[in-house]
């Protein structure tokens, strides 16, 4: 595959997670991008927000760009990052710098001012989304809380939304871009349980970049158990304005902040059968039902199988040998199949 085939295949698979119809785990797509910038370093599609479409929907300027996040996939990466942090400081007669550490929510990133309601879009425009608090999304803390998410809370999702969409961001979308949401999310909203959560009321850390690597795992672990919302890594942050200042951002991401993703833990099991499932759109999905097996604290009977042509070219049936993933403490996904059926 050349580099514009693989921008190409990039911005299908953005477009469809951006409306809510993922055509491939985050997993997958964010190893795709980081394969281009091996190939090449200075592709546009590297150095700018991925666009976000909403259509009828009116466009608003935001007065600060809502930019990305640069990821770290790896504990090298977050020194790498940090060491960039204490030499920018320095230069400007910085010595301690303090970082905070907050849950990298898996939702549709927004800003409410207290007027106007938007989405994040490409960075710079966003669309005016304020119907949907009539809809019933929760604004935690009340209105004009700033920069946050629209999330629903996970523990609810599991119980109730699990069987009806493939992750809670789906239905984020679908309640957004939709006129009329569907009878279950529908249901959630009158439930309260689909919230904009602003990051400024999310749990935290707080401390120096040597406590942050000494403790990372711990705080991750913390960190999440406090969060009944979907995510997937931790933001981490400078606070010194003087020091955000001096780093700056590019056209993609601030500087001073990183996102730091790790890889969600795994279990093998063996493949007992296979359903389809009628989702809301129509499309029909294979679920796999599986021997039970204990991840991330939880027993898990049933797993997603992404769509025909996987269980077809992959030869998963009864007997199969499969391992699963579960990522962000959101429903278990097939990562791969380890002795096909």
């Amino acid at each position: 595959m050349d580099i514009d085939e693989l921008v190409a295949s990039l911005e299908r698979y953005n477009e469809a997670y951006r409306a809510g119809t993922p055509l491939v785990d985050d997993e997958t797509y964010d190893q795709w991008v980081e394969r281009l910038r091996q190939l090449d370093p200075e592709h546009p599609f590297l150095h700018a927000v991925e666009p976000e479409v909403l259509k009828a929907r009116k466009e608003v300027r935001h007065p600060v760009p809502m930019l990305s996040t640069e990821k770290a996939y790896t504990r090298e990466a977050l020194e790498k990052f940090l060491s960039r942090v204490h030499k920018d400081a320095a230069e400007i007669g910085v010595t301690d710098v303090p970082f905070i550490v907050t849950p990298k929510l898996d939702g549709l990133s927004g800003r409410d001012d207290g007027v106007v309601f938007a989405t994040r879009g490409n960075g710079e425009v966003g669309y005016e989304i304020s119907s949907a608090l009539d809809k019933g999304i929760v604004p935690k803390g009340g209105r004009g809380q700033g920069l946050g998410e629209i999330v629903v809370v996970q523990s609810y999702f599991d119980q109730h939304l699990a069987t009806e969409f493939e992750h809670p961001r789906n239905m984020a979308v679908g309640i957004v871009s939709s006129d009329q949401p569907s009878d279950v999310a529908a249901k959630a909203l009158s439930d309260g349980m689909v919230h904009f959560l602003p990051y400024s009321r999310l749990a935290n850390w707080q401390g120096d970049g040597d406590a942050l690597l000494a403790d990372f795992d711990d705080i991750t672990a913390a960190l999440t158990a406090e969060t009944d919302y979907p995510m997937d890594g931790m933001v981490v942050s400078v606070t010194n304005e003087v020091v955000k200042k001096h780093m700056g951002a590019t056209a993609h991401h601030y500087r001073w902040q990183i996102a730091v993703k790790t890889k969600g833990a795994t279990a093998v099991t063996i493949v007992e059968g296979l359903k389809w499932q009628v989702g809301r759109t129509g499309n029909v999905t294979p679920v796999l039902e599986i021997q039970p097996v204990a991840l991330s604290g939880a027993t898990i009977r049933r797993v997603s199988g992404h769509n025909a042509g996987w269980i077809r070219r992959n030869q998963i049936g009864i007997g199969a040998e499969i391992e699963i993933i579960r990522s962000g403490e959101v429903i278990p996904k097939l990562e791969k199949v380890l002795r096909p059926s």
